[in-house]
């Protein structure tokens, strides 16, 4: 039975009007937009990623939105330094090594799992490509200038392998280059930290919903 013009309008003017309301601008970053249904979608990959069910909540809803307005920054900063992104092929490299680990390689698995979330397989791809992003990012403006200090390093082992009866003594030599990592990751993420704030600060951030700030 052909359904009346006038019903089928109807029903495709709801259909545009409910697509519009789960897209509507939840958070402006500068000339950048952050959308609901960006919002819900990191919600779900995150959870996807933990192996847990999402949880949909103004608390929720607010982590993801500050997580994006991170990546939004990011993303802005990388343009303007010409930083290399991440190719397709190496994020599907790691969608593939994903799929290895929790599904057996089979990725007719992985895309029923995401598809219970409302996900697919490229919502998976474009995530792993964002982290790798802002990883290499971080990596690249702030690791270089870290500097670790002797003096931080012995400091460190004293107060993380002090001697203990009955045990083998660790030396520094032993665990120094360990130690180091930990010290310059440490710092490399108290200078992202800064910077994100800084950046926070310079550029406006509108929230259309209050709950979000």
């Amino acid at each position: 039975m052909r359904m009346p013009r006038a019903i089928l309008g109807l029903l495709l003017a709801a259909a545009a009007a409910s697509s519009a309301i789960v897209d509507r601008t939840a958070v402006t970053v500068g000339n950048r937009v952050i959308t609901e249904s960006e919002i819900l979608r990191r919600i779900r990959l995150q959870a996807f990623q933990a192996g847990e069910f999402p949880v949909i909540n103004d608390k929720t809803r607010r982590e993801a939105a500050q997580r994006l307005i991170d990546l939004k920054l990011v993303e802005r900063e990388m343009e303007l330094g010409h930083y290399a992104t991440t190719p397709p092929e190496r994020a599907k490299t790691l969608v593939d090594a994903f799929t290895a680990e929790h599904f057996q390689s089979s990725p007719d698995a992985l895309r029923i799992a995401l598809a219970g979330l409302q996900l697919t397989p490229a919502d998976l791809q474009a995530e792993f490509a964002e982290q790798a992003d802002f990883l290499s990012f971080t990596s690249l403006r702030f690791r270089p200038g870290v500097d670790i200090p002797d003096q931080a390093i012995e400091e460190y082992f004293r107060t993380h392998f002090p001697p203990k009866p009955g045990e083998p003594a660790v030396s520094l030599a032993d665990v120094r280059s360990g130690i180091e990592q930990t010290l310059i990751a440490e710092k490399t993420d108290a200078a992202l930290e800064a910077w994100l704030k800084d950046q926070r600060e310079r550029t406006r951030i509108v929230y259309l919903e209050k709950e979000l700030e």
